[in-house]
Parts: C-alpha cells; sequence; structure tokens
C-alpha cells in the first residue's frame, strides 16, 4: 500500500503541479544506445554479448510508438552536436532492480552509459571495478573516472554521474550542455555549500563534467597527486575537492528565472512538499522553493525515484500528452545561460 501511495503522489506531483516538468521537444521516437556506438575498448566477448542483449522490438511496440503525435525535431537535431556518456555507480545485487529499471528508461536517451558495480557481470555495459560499500564511493568514483579517461574520453562530450534511483531528463540536460563548450573545464550541478568551502554538486541529482574537465581532473589531479586521499562515502564531495584543486570552476545550471534543474530530494519534496526540508534550506547554496515555484521547467533530475516510480514518471513524461498545450522551442531555448558561480 505504501509504494502504491508513493507512486500516486508522484502521479499527482507531476500532472497537477503548474511546475510540471516538461521535456524540451520530447525524443520518444529516438533511442541513443552505447550499443549503436562504434567503441574500440568493448571486448569481442561484450560485442557478442550486445548482439543478444536486447531483441528487435515487436511489431506491437513500433506500431504503438508510430501512434504518438510528437514531433521531436529539435531534440533529435540537439542530439546530433551534444553527446553525452552517462555513468551510474551501484552494486550488482541491484542489477535486477534499479539497474534494470534505469535501463529501461532515460538511460536509453544517452548517447553511452555505464553502469560500475564491485564485480564482474556478464553484460556489455556493466564494468567491475572491485569496491564494494556505500562506504567506498570515492574510491569507486576513482575507478570509474580513471576507467572512462581510458577508453571515452575522446567519444563524447559530456559525462554524467547519477545514482541508480536519480531519473534524468535528458533532452533538457543537453539543452543547458549546449550553452558550455566541452573544450572547456566545465562542472555542472546542483550545488550544496557545505563540507568544503567551495561547496560541491550533489550525486544524487547527478553532475556533469566536460571532456576537459575530465582530461584536467586525471592528468593534472589524479597522475600529479592534487588531489585530496580518496576515501570515504561522499565521491560527490571528493570529486569537488578534486576539481577545485585543478581549477576548474562551478558553472550555472539554473534558469533564467532562478529555478533548480537537478535535484537532489524527491519529487514529493519539492512538488508536493509545503516547505524546503531542512537539508534543502542548511545545504543548498542558492534559495530553495517547493510547489509551483520548485523547478525550472525544462527540469533535468530528480532524486529518491524507485523502481516502480522511473516507470511511471518515463511513460508520464514521454507517452502521455496534454491535449492543446504545445512547446514553443524558440521561447525555451533561452532558458539556461552560460556563467560561472563566483567562489564564497
Amino acid at each position: 500500500m505504501g509504494r502504491v501511495v508513493k507512486i500516486l503522489s508522484l502521479y499527482a506531483a507531476i500532472t497537477l503541479s503548474s511546475a510540471a516538468l516538461y521535456v524540451y521537444i520530447i525524443s520518444s521516437g529516438k533511442t541513443h544506445d552505447f550499443r549503436e556506438s562504434a567503441v574500440q575498448s568493448v571486448s569481442l566477448e561484450k560485442k557478442a554479448a550486445k548482439d543478444n542483449l536486447d531483441p528487435e522490438p515487436d511489431t506491437e511496440q513500433h506500431t504503438w510508438h508510430d501512434t504518438l503525435s510528437i514531433d521531436d525535431s529539435v531534440a533529435r537535431e540537439l542530439s546530433t552536436q551534444t553527446r553525452v556518456l552517462c555513468w551510474v555507480p551501484a552494486r550488482a545485487s541491484d542489477i535486477t532492480k534499479s539497474i534494470r529499471a534505469v535501463n529501461e528508461t532515460w538511460v536509453r536517451r544517452c548517447d553511452g552509459h555505464l553502469f560500475f558495480v564491485e564485480t564482474k557481470q556478464p553484460a556489455w555495459d556493466i564494468v567491475s571495478v572491485g569496491v564494494d560499500g556505500a562506504k567506498r564511493l570515492a574510491e569507486k568514483m576513482y575507478a570509474a573516472t580513471v576507467y572512462i579517461y581510458k577508453h571515452h574520453l575522446d567519444q563524447y562530450d559530456w559525462f554524467y554521474r547519477a545514482d541508480d534511483n536519480t531519473y534524468a531528463i535528458m533532452e533538457n540536460l543537453r539543452l543547458l550542455l549546449s550553452k558550455y563548450d566541452p573544450n572547456q573545464p566545465v562542472y555542472l550541478g546542483q550545488l550544496y555549500q557545505v563540507h568544503t568551502p567551495h561547496g560541491y554538486m550533489t550525486g544524487g541529482g547527478g553532475y556533469v563534467i566536460s571532456r576537459e574537465a575530465l582530461r584536467v581532473l586525471i592528468e593534472e589531479g589524479f597522475q600529479k597527486n592534487k588531489c585530496p586521499p580518496v576515501e570515504g562515502h561522499g565521491d560527490d564531495i571528493h570529486i569537488a575537492k578534486c576539481l577545485h584543486a585543478v581549477g576548474v570552476k562551478r558553472h550555472y545550471s539554473l534558469d533564467k528565472f532562478g529555478r533548480e534543474t537537478f535535484h537532489q530530494q524527491s519529487a514529493q519534496e519539492v512538488i508536493a512538499g509545503t516547505e524546503p526540508t531542512r537539508i534543502m534550506k542548511k545545504f543548498a547554496h542558492f534559495p530553495q522553493h517547493v510547489g509551483r515555484n520548485c523547478c525550472s521547467e525544462l527540469t533535468i533530475s530528480l532524486h529518491q525515484v524507485d523502481p516502480d516510480q522511473m516507470l511511471v514518471l518515463d511513460h508520464l513524461l514521454y507517452r502521455t500528452s496534454v491535449y492543446g498545450r504545445v512547446q514553443d522551442p524558440a521561447k525555451l531555448k533561452d532558458l539556461f545561460q552560460n556563467k560561472t558561480i563566483p567562489m564564497p
């Protein structure tokens, strides 16, 4: 019963709030998949697994998609200009739970994706890093970013790290990223001003670093020992300290109305809540709001989304429309700004 109530609460929050989450020209018809990328580092064994992983969708599914009245041409065009690798630290025990839900929903719209777990798994998109436990997330982050640097640095423009209970709207993320240059060191997310003097982008809402930021992180930070010791559970805190040590600046991800796009908190807390939570008030760098003014119209992420909620949310965003309401992409394309966040 509790799960049903949570799902209904999420449904009501998303569909009834006037701050409902919109997708920047919904991309329901196009799926960007790591399987379609010519990745040299994938072994022959993983290639074979890739070929057999997902059978061709059945005719009924194709027919269902053909009935959707959605023009996603703007999102399709943007996706050709901004390539994003999404990576998710997880546990092998979650493969049939949260990892499966992520795989069936938002991560399909990334240009590539990888899950980093503690043990070897027979799947092309799951990488073993030999690190287990929530208290060793910083070590897992270190291993994951080194792996991505070695194998995928030049194949993508941006690298988005999210939790396995994060839901991300990739079309909106790409619009934000289009305002920035991946050849410059850029670091984006929801800024919490705590634990370090310069703050950190929260892992729950997900953080993004550019290709150049990843290069600097590894070559200047990790390889030249400019980063603090890798330890503890706060991978988002550790990477923030390291990025700061090598001169990567914090960049702005709020929309022009000052509304958050990345969300460390759940949909219930930011949309259906009556006031910002204690954590939101105490930790967030920017003023926090709930209800109608909680979130950007082009919100990018929500946290604490369980597998069932993830499927419901994905359906509402990509397979449900409101008759008579049509986006104007010309009005939305300037919703985000290119600027850094001054240091305190």
